[in-house]
């Protein structure tokens, strides 16, 4: 499917599952993309990606109009230059536990006029989840994966982790990003609690999220298809990324 979006350039931070996926959607839009990673060159070529690429950020993000953090957790500090020259948008929302960082990106984004756009990722019903984040009283979320999925070798179900959607994101950084997106949705990151199962039999990255707030109780189950190329993340993060992407500028908001 091709999503057509509105910018004049797009620049790329990271040419994993997730970026190869955006890039290959992308197209013309697509002005350079970066990875310290010099092996994503041969990457890119070999996926027929035609674009200038930079082992880091260009200076003045080489003019695009919206950068996207398709890497790590890490990479996601070097958004905070780009703020001065256009809109960001981060994919590794687990970065944004750390408070410290999170009001560093806000006040660059609120000094510039610019947006710091966080994709649904894995999951959805968000816009009915900051409708209630006044009221709510739980957020708990449930992920599962295959023990592959999670660096593991399990041969029973197991629950791995349960806690704050804060120390989630310390521990598993490159699994439970949604609910760093939950917890930002909602109520925050010390009060959202995260429950991680590594299960042998799991053929999908699951996502259970309960809400109980003074508007009711809300139950969001998600089964997601792994990633062909990463089974850490789920096919629907580059897809939810693309959607947000095409949506920014259209006349028709919905939710």
């Amino acid at each position: 499917m091709r999503f057509w979006v509105l910018f004049v350039k797009i620049g790329l931070i990271g040419f994993g599952s997730i970026g190869k996926t955006l890039a290959a959607n992308l197209c013309e839009e697509l002005a350079w993309v970066a990875d310290s990673d010099l092996s994503a060159k041969e990457r890119m070529a070999a996926a027929g990606v035609k674009c200038a690429f930079y082992s880091e950020v260009p200076a003045s993000c080489d003019g695009a109009d919206l950068v996207v953090e398709a890497a790590s957790q890490e990479a996601v500090p070097s958004l905070l230059p780009c703020l001065e020259h256009c809109d960001v948008m981060v994919m590794s929302v687990g970065a944004l536990a750390d408070e410290n960082l999170l009001l560093q990106l806000k006040e660059a984004a609120e000094k510039y006029g610019r947006k710091i756009y966080l994709p649904s990722g894995a999951i959805g019903g968000l816009d009915a989840l900051s409708a209630v984040a006044s009221t709510a009283k739980e957020v708990v979320l449930e992920t599962t994966k295959s023990p592959a999925a999670l660096g593991r070798n399990d041969t029973v179900r197991a629950v791995i982790y349960e806690g704050n959607a804060a120390e989630a994101c310390r521990l598993y950084p490159k699994n439970v990003n949604v609910s760093a997106t939950l917890a930002l949705a909602g109520i925050g990151f010390d009060k959202t609690w995260v429950r991680v199962v590594s299960d042998p039999s799991a053929l999908y990255n699951s996502h259970r999220i309960f809400v109980k707030s003074d508007a009711g109780r809300m139950l969001f189950e998600f089964e997601n298809l792994p990633s062909k190329e990463n089974a850490k993340t789920s096919a629907l993060a580059a897809m939810a990324a693309l959607a947000r992407i095409r949506k920014i500028k259209e006349t028709l908001q919905i939710g």
